[in-house]
């Protein structure tokens, strides 16, 4: 199959005629040298992401090059930069307008970014382009991102645009840890699994919560290091454990997790936001082999909380990322890493009681045990067709699960994970209450859901694009085909059989996978929880305080926007670039709220000029490029329209 063309290769016209050598024209019967054929803009921008690539590895290699008279100084590139989730979004408007209290807003078509669509000439697109790897250069001492989006410079608020501070964790303890591997595959055969235990290793007297990289990727990264750490690295856990078998970690460090949440908080919480039960807070109870949820109606005060737990009842929080800061913090980060919605479910349960009855999830779950004490039996998945569950189950007996493959108490700052599909079930130790966060990844994140996005669109593209695709099905197929005739091996039946497989070879296209994949990316916008910053991050983005407030009444925007100044995206993952509907569309995620789906997605509509800029900048992040070399026409007005949507990071000279 022919390669289809990007949207993106319109070619560079060089508008100067055909000259003889003198400036004269040239005669027709004079040959003509060939030329090379227009370069288009996408081409230009590959070939300067390649050479911006290879500088870096040029510097990297500068320490074993041997001595020049001139040595180019290295360049440094450090810099600080269900579940149920939260992670919404507004419908993008072309003027900006207080939002209504109504959270569900009608779809509207998004902010277009209005750019002259014509092209210069390919040499003053080089020039152009070759200011990005010159800023870039002029750069490279000062780290866009001085300082890494870490809690401690954040501001205790619950609106999305004012992200929020955490208290910071206590100075863990010296100690030991140690983390028990079950070293079986996951099986659907019930089976006991022997825990290895790894030997002890002193635990480093920090959370792992320094952050060394301007990279969001690298610092979710980080963060998951620390979820996770500190005797498995993450490339041990991706490789050994991740969708194959659970993963226990015993620390000794009861303040480990202590940051993420207490009962006074919970208490505090409440008192401060308006909880209610059902769609925030659930109630239950699990004895004698029933559940039960006794969630009244309205909001969820302190008294008749905490009464219901006294009584013995478990307390579970839908979407503690929401209002709790350490949470959010984790979360957010988190959701760059794993490029999905990441979410949390906190669970109070008083001493001696149960909260749920036996299943299983369709996340990858992460137990964080806070406070008390929490015993845990973990079972295989019953079938074959259970393992890595797309759907949760519901709610089974003892008789139907067998035998558990591990029994572990957790205690505060242990770490227990288990993959999609094992089933599990956990109750209090006598005398010990318990308070637990799971953290949950990767729903509906499978091979599955992709292809289920990928097959209408191959299918539609085939159809179009091959005959036999559209001819019409044989008269008597319905006599060879159905559940009646299912066990005929008829001849008829075999050339049929021969004929649809080779209709369906025809269905492949790469191109149906880029739009795949384009829709699962825009579906992590609409889930997403919006960006924590740090003070810096504020300053030079919407966030900040860029106006002055002149007493002749005027109130002009302090940040200046010139061919010099700089810019970078906020995050990697803050947008994703989808051509849907006849139209390329820029969604993201910036307004989302921490609600799960509050409001509809977030999108700005822009033309194929405006779409290289946006290419441009996703593919050098998280490198800097001043405004003068992007390769668009209207460079500040460009500049200027991401800016006011928080999607850049913006910086003078």
């Amino acid at each position: 199959m022919s390669k289809v063309s990007s949207i993106f290769d319109t070619p560079a016209p060089d508008p100067r005629p055909a000259t003889t050598e003198n400036g004269a024209a040239a005669k027709p019967a004079a040959k003509k040298k060939k030329s090379p054929a227009a370069a288009t803009k996408k081409q230009l921008i590959d070939q300067l992401i390649r050479e911006m690539s290879q500088d870096e590895d040029n510097n990297d290699s500068v320490d074993q090059a041997p001595p020049a008279k001139k040595s180019r100084k290295k360049k440094d590139t450090s810099g600080s930069s269900k579940a149920d989730s939260s992670g919404n979004n507004n419908t993008s408007k072309s003027s900006v307008k207080d939002k209504p209290a109504k959270p569900k807003k009608p779809k509207t078509a998004g902010l277009k970014i209005k750019l002259q669509d014509h092209r210069k000439h390919k040499e003053k697109l080089r020039k152009s382009l070759q200011g990005v790897e010159n800023s870039r250069q002029a750069a490279a001492s000062t780290s866009m991102l001085e300082a890494s989006f870490n809690g401690d410079s954040l501001k205790d608020r619950s609106n999305h645009s004012t992200p929020v501070h955490h208290k910071g964790a206590k100075a863990a303890k010296k100690n030991k840890n140690k983390s028990h591997i079950m070293p079986l595959p996951l099986t659907f055969t019930p089976s006991k699994v022997v825990v290895k235990q790894e030997p002890k290793t002193p635990r480093r007297p920090t959370m792992l919560n320094v952050e060394t990289s301007s990279d969001s990727v690298e610092i979710g990264r980080e963060k998951f290091s620390w979820v996770i750490g500190p005797s498995t690295t993450v490339d041990e856990f991706m490789a050994q454990f991740w969708e194959k078998k659970p993963f226990l970690v015993q620390r000794n460090d009861p303040t480990y997790y202590a940051n993420l949440l207490s009962r006074g908080k919970i208490d505090e919480m409440l008192r401060n936001n308006n909880i209610e039960y059902t769609k925030n807070l659930d109630v239950t109870s699990y004895r004698e082999g029933v559940r039960e949820t006794h969630n009244p109606d309205g909001r969820a005060l302190p008294p008749d909380v905490w009464a219901f737990y006294e009584e013995g009842c478990s307390i579970r929080m839908l979407n503690p990322q929401t209002y709790l800061p350490g949470v959010y913090e984790m979360n957010v980060k988190l959701q760059e890493f794993f490029h999905c919605m990441t979410g949390s479910n906190f669970y109070l349960t008083p001493p001696n009681s149960q909260g749920f009855a036996p299943h299983y999830d369709d996340i990858e779950a992460f137990v964080l045990q806070v406070e008390g004490r929490k015993h845990w039996k973990l079972y295989s998945p019953r079938t074959a067709s259970e393992v890595l569950a797309r759907v949760s189950s519901p709610n089974f007996t003892q008789e139907e699960i067998g035998v558990p493959i591990l029994e572990v108490t957790l205690e505060p700052g242990d770490l227990l994970y288990f993959p999609r599909g094992i089933i599990h079930q956990a109750s209090t130790v006598p005398g010990h209450h318990s308070l637990h966060v799971t953290m949950s990844v990767y729903q509906k994140n499978s091979w599955a859901d992709l292809l289920e996005l990928y097959l209408p669109h191959a299918l539609s593209q085939a159809a179009e694009n091959h005959l036999e695709l559209r001819r019409g099905i044989p008269k008597d197929l319905h006599q060879h085909f159905g559940i009646v005739h299912s066990d005929n091996e008829t001849p008829t039946r075999k050339d049929l059989i021969k004929k649809i497989k080779s209709l369906v070879d025809k269905i492949f296209s790469e191109e149906a996978i880029d739009v795949a994949v384009d829709q699962l990316a825009k579906r992590f916008q609409h889930d997403a929880l919006p960006p924590l910053l740090t003070d810096q991050e504020r300053a030079q983005t919407a966030y900040g305080a860029n106006y002055a407030f002149n007493p002749d009444g005027t109130v002009p925007l302090q940040t200046a926007f010139t061919e010099r100044t700089t810019i970078r995206l906020l995050r990697r993952n803050i947008v994703r670039l989808v051509n849907e509907e006849n139209t390329l569309r820029l969604y993201y995620h910036t307004e989302n709220s921490r609600e799960y789906h509050e409001y509809e997605p977030n999108f700005l509509e822009v033309d194929q000029d405006a779409a290289l800029g946006v290419e441009l900048l996703v593919k050098i992040y998280p490198e800097t490029v001043a405004i003068g070399a992007l390769p668009v026409e209207d460079k500040v007005e460009f500049a200027k329209s991401l800016w006011e949507k928080g999607l850049i990071v913006a910086r003078g000279e």
